[in-house]
């Protein structure tokens, strides 16, 4: 396995917090120093179950299309290499999982922010990363941002 790339899964999106892809992608950069390393960034849209797959969904989209935008740049500037997933699913986790099962990465970054002006928006991250936590082969690695006072 040493001429093996290591993989890590970063997903920027989907979670139903606010992600900051740029700290997530700085840490997994750091995780991945000095190795042979690929970053695999993602961000899950999550389609309602109500519409097809392929519906056209303008802000995720365009918060897909920025999360990844930074992530990547953080990579370039820090020497990674990296790759870019925007995949439609109906369940985070399951979208999560399945890529890295995919992938066969090694590790998995879920980089969280919560919002607590958000209703709810603590609950469903947990709900979220415990079923990520739960189901997935490989190492989770869970960074979240201090919530101020």
């Amino acid at each position: 396995m040493q001429n093996a790339t290591y993989r890590v899964l970063v997903v920027l999106g989907g979670l139903g917090s606010l992600i900051h892809a740029e700290r997530a992608a700085e840490l997994a950069c750091h995780l991945c120093e000095g190795r042979d390393a690929t970053l695999i960034f993602v961000y899950p849209i999550i389609v309602p179950l109500a519409l097809p797959l392929d519906a056209s969904l303008p802000d995720q989209e365009h918060d897909a299309r920025d999360a990844i935008e930074r992530g990547m740049f953080v990579a370039s500037q820090r020497g990674c290499n990296a790759q870019a997933r925007v995949v439609r699913h109906r369940h985070t986790a399951d979208a999560v999982l399945e890529l890295a099962r995919v992938e066969q990465v090694e590790k998995i970054v879920l980089g969280v922010h919560l919002n607590l002006n958000v209703l709810r928006d603590y609950d469903r991250a947990e709900t979220v990363e415990e079923e990520i936590l739960c189901r997935a082969e490989c190492e989770v690695i869970v960074d979240r941002e201090p919530i101020a006072a």
